[in-house]
């Protein structure tokens, strides 16, 4: 592989890099300050991190299934009390 190459490689693996350390700081603030409510039951819940990873993003918030009524819906995160 030739300099350029290299210097290619490195640059994408510190942009995935921080890109993870990124996502990892904003589901650990959400996980100790946030939580999201399902607006068909009124559940409150803070979702497995497979399912936040995996739920697809909108706006402010996202598009998860409600643990309890298992209705998938647009949730926005509200603060903990």
């Amino acid at each position: 592989m030739d300099d350029v190459g290299r210097i290619i490689l490195i640059i994408a693996v510190i942009i995935a890099v921080v890109a993870v350390i990124g996502a990892a700081i904003r589901y650990i603030y959400f996980y100790r300050k946030e939580h999201f409510e399902c607006p068909h039951c009124g559940n409150e819940f803070k979702p497995k991190v497979l399912n936040m990873i995996f739920s697809v993003n909108a706006v402010d918030g996202k598009i998860i299934t409600c643990p309890k009524c298992g209705e998938k819906e647009y949730m926005e995160p509200k603060k903990d009390k």
